[in-house]
């Protein structure tokens, strides 16, 4: 994931700054989960680095609830609890798991040539951005919660896992 670094940074620079501009956290929240983001980073447990999940779950100063709630009702977006898909190989895609994990983002679905991707970082421009840069359709962006996501991902990672142990017996 050290590929993603860059990416991780932005991203998560400024879906702090999001959430402070649409009142959902202080300032000083963020900067306070800024401090654990950055502990992360330095030690370089990219799966962890996440200016969302310090303020949800290590510091508890953001409500899920009322962040789902934003963007659903302000952005428009929908809403997709990825534990109820079935989620499938990113090879076919050419997309990497650590990018997934650096974003807080899954490309769950491709339908009629539309990618159909949920993530927890939506207020961040850069990685909506770096994902509509990078797949080769429109997008169809869905919010979803960090625990669905960490799921799916943990079963995408056991799929590609299976592919490559067939793989191997192949050989």
């Amino acid at each position: 994931m050290q590929q993603h670094r860059a990416l991780i940074l932005r991203s998560n620079r400024f879906l702090g700054s999001a959430l402070v501009d649409k009142e959902l956290v202080s300032n000083s929240d963020v900067e306070e989960a800024n401090v654990k983001f950055m502990d992360a980073i330095q030690s370089t447990d990219y799966k962890r680095a996440s200016i969302l999940s310090s303020l949800l779950f290590d510091l508890k100063k953001l409500e899920e609830a009322k962040l789902i709630d934003y963007q659903i009702e302000e952005a428009r977006l929908g809403f997709v609890d990825l534990d109820y898909m079935e989620v499938t190989s990113l090879r076919p895609m050419n997309v990497d798991i650590s990018l997934c994990w650096a974003s807080s983002t899954l490309p769950f679905d491709l339908v009629e040539g539309i990618y159909l991707v949920a993530t927890c970082y939506y207020l961040s421009a850069p990685v909506v951005k770096y994902w509509e840069d990078l797949l080769p359709g429109p997008v169809l962006w869905y919010g979803t919660t960090m625990t669905s996501l960490s799921r799916a991902l943990g079963r995408v990672e056991e799929i590609h896992e299976a592919e490559d142990t067939a793989a191997e017996e192949e050989d």
